[in-house]
């Protein structure tokens, strides 16, 4: 998996109920042809990311095809998690 762009967005809780903050991620993503997740629609990754007291965590992710925005059931391996986790903690960095 290859993250081609992305956009990270905090999502406030008018409420108040949530603690801490919430982040979602809308990254654009590549895979190799023979990947399950490959769509030549192209795919896009949701993840939703909580910050509380210093300590981030990732709550959700979800895959999704970028032109209709369906998403894909499918589970990530080990190494594509990775690579989501690096690029929000990149952006964590530089803020």
């Amino acid at each position: 998996m290859k993250i081609v762009n992305g956009k990270a967005e905090e999502l406030v809780d008018p409420t108040g109920i949530i603690e801490g903050q919430r982040y979602e991620f809308l990254l654009t993503v590549t895979f190799d042809e023979d990947d399950e997740l490959f769509n030549e629609k192209g795919t896009g990754l949701r993840l939703l990311y909580s910050v509380k007291d210093g300590q981030r965590k990732m709550l959700t992710y979800q895959f999704y095809e970028l032109a209709t925005e369906s998403p894909f059931d499918l589970e990530w391996d080990e190494e594509e998690q990775t690579t989501a986790e690096q690029y929000c903690i990149e952006y964590f960095q530089g803020i």
